[in-house]
Parts: structure tokens; sequence; C-alpha cells
């Protein structure tokens, strides 16, 4: 929000940001959420308490922090807090099972942990001691658990009944007792936040069975969301819904273009199409950010009354700046992923593509360098030829939490995507395809590996292979094909209920088949062919239609026109 044009430096720490934005915009509602309204200056105020706890409770630069909660004011106030106080916080997603919360907590190197006891049918508490052994019988702020290492604190909305947690308010309060951290001290504290700082973890599933810890630092938070805003046409007038987490890249981005436009966050009390429309309602939300669900919410919205013709995202058509409906093939099909901080190749929504570029993802982002390599060699390929995307510079991330730079970027910096691509000579990218393994779904990544070791952990799967099938309403559906074990007698609702506590409900398969040994596709050499497996699953499932089965159709290649790419990958 800064003024270019007076010669005065934009901002490039998230406490720069969040001054820049309040000064512009005190008065503006900021956050709708929890039946509250809170204005620029409110949510600085409720920013700040939080900050100068985190102080006085020892907390400073790179204190890792782990939040646990819906979005809302707490997630909100806590990410903020922790961001202008240097601190590295980790938003934890409220869907993990036990497994993968005490994989997020450990490998997070979480010090201090803020959350909700409950939220929809998850008990957290219950999860947490469920995760961490010891946990139950331990005492607040001296917590000493083998499977947590490094965790002192733990404090919960509500801790009745929990020995181990305090109250939220408890931490609070120790913004306003004698000898806390007062206005300077978090002004001086801000000042030393460095654009360098690492600022936030955000876990999204990898190429192998444990989930990436991507990591981001102060600059890019500061300086990507205002970016991207234009892209997506956000205005300072938006009220914005984003439907995707804060525990997910995508629910990060549209949280923080909020603030960097000085527009109106709104989150409703549940992801439930009820509750999404009344919050509509009420609040006159102007822009809708669904994937998941987008059909169903629309045809909802529709039979309520609701004009969705003025809500983007929602039922707006998508026009170019003549007003003029833009053909979906003209659209930008923006391209990206959690360790480029979202969208790296993209067009703003209303610029109608070239019939030339139809598929198009479009030109770099906010000075992110890509090159196109063969996969094999590394080298370098011509203009218009497929290979691996990398990138480097931009917002891209620091890299992976504990990881050795070394391993995770080339020699001169640049990252492996393992996305197939081809750029053209006008700087026009175009998704082909994926090196590794990962699925993505309703705007989630799942590795395909990670649900593969969950299912060939029960002892009535001898053997499973996962693969990703097209959906016009997912993006991917994670699909798996099961040889049972011996003696054995699996169902696919058994299969999926033995999941549950091992995986989230995303990373589910929606859709099981049983084969044999001999069914698997296989090389010469004996590695799996996954497009084949793929091939296969799909021409051994019966559609399900009106609610009657029908016979399965012969299975097809799909052309690279046909995939659908969302701009945020991973």
């Amino acid at each position: 929000m800064a003024d270019h044009s007076t010669g005065v430096e934009p901002p490039s720490t998230f406490p720069e940001l969040l001054a820049t934005v309040v000064a512009a915009r005190g008065d503006h509602p900021a956050l709708i959420a929890d039946g509250e309204v809170l204005n620029y200056d409110e949510l600085d105020q409720r920013s700040a308490a939080t900050a100068r706890a985190l102080l006085a409770l020892g907390a400073g630069k790179g204190t890792r922090i782990a939040v646990l909660a819906p979005d809302g004011v707490m997630l909100l106030s806590t990410f903020y807090g922790a961001l202008r106080i240097g601190a590295l916080v980790t938003p934890v997603s409220t869907l993990a099972t036990p497994l993968e919360l005490a994989h997020i907590l450990r490998t997070s190197d979480a010090q201090l942990l803020i959350g909700c006891r409950r939220f929809l049918r998850h008990d957290f508490a219950a999860k947490l001691e469920q995760a961490l052994p010891g946990l139950s019988t331990a005492s607040p702020r001296s917590l000493r658990l083998t499977s947590a290492p490094y965790l002192r604190s733990t404090f919960l909305d509500d801790a009745d009944g929990v020995g181990w947690a305090e109250e939220h308010s408890t931490l609070l309060a120790l913004a306003d007792a004698p000898g806390a951290p007062d206005a300077a001290l978090l002004a001086a504290v801000e000042r030393e936040v460095s654009p360098s700082d690492d600022a936030f973890v955000v876990y999204t599933s990898g190429s192998t069975a444990a989930p990436k810890a991507v990591v981001h630092g102060q600059r890019s938070v500061a300086t990507q969301p205002g970016a991207l805003a234009p892209y997506f046409l956000r205005t300072a007038d938006d009220r914005t819904m984003p439907l995707l987490p804060m525990f997910w890249m995508g629910g990060i981005a549209f949280a923080l273009q909020s603030l960097a436009t000085g527009s109106t966050l709104v989150y409703p009390p549940s992801p439930g199409i009820d509750d999404v429309l009344d919050t509509i309602e009420q609040h006159e939300v102007t822009s809708v950010i669904v994937w998941h669900l987008g059909a169903k919410l629309r045809a909802a919205a529709i039979k309520r009354g609701i004009d969705i013709g003025r809500i983007r995202g929602l039922g707006a058509p998508v026009v170019d700046s003549a007003g003029e409906r833009i053909p979906r093939r003209l659209r930008p099909n923006l391209l990206g992923m959690s360790e480029s901080f979202a969208a790296h190749s993209a067009e703003p929504m209303d610029h109608r593509l070239p019939d030339s570029k139809a598929g198009a993802s479009g030109r770099a982002v906010n000075g992110i360098e890509r090159r196109v390599v063969d996969p094999e060699t590394g080298r370098e390929v011509e203009s218009g030829e497929v290979g691996e995307l990398q990138l480097r510079g931009g917002a891209l991330m620091t890299g992976f939490y504990k990881v050795d730079p070394r391993v995770v970027f080339t020699p001169d910096g640049f990252y492996p995507t393992n996305d197939l691509v081809r750029i053209d000579t006008d700087g026009y990218a175009y998704f082909v395809g994926r090196t590794g393994d990962m699925i993505k779904t309703a705007s989630a990544n799942v590795s395909r590996l990670e649900v593969e070791a969950a299912l060939n952990a029960l002892p009535e799967v001898e053997l499973s292979l996962v693969a990703g099938l097209q959906d016009a309403e997912l993006g991917e559906l994670v699909a798996a094909a099961v040889v049972p074990a011996a003696g054995t007698s699996l169902t696919e609702e058994s299969l999926r209920a033995a999941l549950q506590d091992r995986l989230s409900s995303f990373k589910i398969p929606r859709r099981i088949v049983f084969i044999t040994h001999d069914d698997v596709p296989r090389a010469p050499t004996g590695k799996v062919l996954l497009f084949e497996l793929a091939n296969l699953i799909s021409s051994r499932l019966a559609p399900v239609v009106d609610g009657h089965q029908e016979p399965p159709e012969p299975a097809r290649e799909t052309t690279i026109d046909e995939q659908k790419v969302t701009w945020q990958r991973r």
C-alpha cells in the first residue's frame, strides 16, 4: 500500500506491512469472524496483545509456535502476533489425525502450542493426548515429552479438565501484567525483524510418505500477497471469503491478500453450506474462493435466491476489461505451489488469452525466475520444448525446514519442481504433467506414497497402489487398487473406515478397486506404470449416476488440454 511515486520504500517485513495498512485503513473492517467485526485498528490491537503476551512468556525471534485452530479471530491474531515478533509460526491442520499431529509437532520443533479445544466433530485435546504419549499426565509450562521434545507450553481456548494446558485467556493476560512488555518494547522488537528472517511453515504432502515443511520468509510475506492481489482482481472494497483453511498455502495467501489490499476478510463459523450462505448474505460477501463443493454451493445459493451474479468466484461471469465474457479455454490457468507462495505463473483473471495461447498459465509473477530443463540431463531446453520447471528468486521458499539446502536446490539456487511445462517465446507457461507422485484434490495435496503406506500397514492389505483420476469437481480423485491379503474379505467401506485414524479425510481414497498381482501394470524393470494404473482403476470403476451404478466405460487416454490445473499445485 506504499506510494512508490513518493520514493517511500515498500514494506519488506510483516510488521512494516501491517503498520502501513493500519495507518491507511484503520477504521475499515478487516476481519469478520466468530461473531465479531474487527476493523484494522482493532485487529492491530488484538495481534499486538498476542505479540506482547508471547514476549512476556519468553518467546522472540525464531521461537517455533504452532497454532491449531479453525480460521477466525484466534488463528489470525496469533498468526499475525507471531509474525510481528519474528517468531516462526506453523498453522496445524484441523483435519490432522493423531499420527499426523505427532509428526508436525515433532518435526516443526514446536516450543509453544496455541489452539482451540474443539471444532466441529474434532476434540483436539483428546487427539493431542493420543498423539503425544505422556501428555495426559504432564503439567503446564513444564512439558517434557520425547515425542515432541521442544514443546514446553500449551494454551487452549477451553482448558477445563485438561491438566497439561492453560487457558488462552491466561496467555493474553500476560500482556497486561505488571512489568509486561509495553508498546514501545514491541515496536523495538518489530524494528529488529529482518526481511531475511523465516516467517512461517506450511506442511504439504511431499514426494515421499512424510509431508514436507515449506518455509517462507518475512520478505515474501510482505511482498507476495500485494503482488498477487491484482491477478485475482482484489480491491480495497472487497469482502472476501476464502473457503481454503489457513493451514494450506492457499488460505494463507488469500488472507494476506486481504491485508495487503486493506480489504475485508470474512470467515463463516463452519464450512457447512448453510453457514457459508448465511455469512454471505449477512455480510454482503463480494468474492468467494472455493474449489471443493463449488457446484453444490452455487446450486444451494441459487435455491436460496442469492444473486450469485454479483459474487466473484461463485457465479459472476469472468469478463475482460471491456465487460465481455471470456470463454473458459481463453481464461488464464494460474500455476503455482506452496513452495512459490502460490502463483508463480499467471495472468489477471480478466485477461483474455489470445487464441494462440489457449491453455496457458501465464507469465512470471513478482520477479520469479523460471527455466525449463531436461529432467535427465539438467540442461536447459529451447523455448517451447517440454521439460521440468525450475524456479529461483521472487517469493520462492527459503527451503524445507531442517533439510539441507544442497538437496533441495540446484548449485545455482534453482528449485526443481517436478512439474513438466513448456514456456513459449513470449514467456507464457503451459502445464504438461508431473514427474513426481503428487495428487491434487480439492485444492489439497496428497502424496500417493503416503496413502499407499497407510493402506499397506493394514493387515488385510497385501499390496496397494494409489493414483489420481481426473474429476470435474475435485480436479483429481484419490483412488486405489488393492490386492487383498489371503483369506480376507474387503470392501471399499471397510478399508476407508480403517484409514480414518491414519489419514486426514481428504487423503482417504474416494474409490477403491480390488485386483490381483497379475493385474498390476509394470515396465520390464518391474516399475509400476502410473498412467496405466490410472487407466486400470478407471476401467474397473462403476460410475454412480442418479444413485445407481452404471457399467464402467472403457478407459481412454486424456490429452494435455483436458487436464485441469489450479494455481496452487502444492
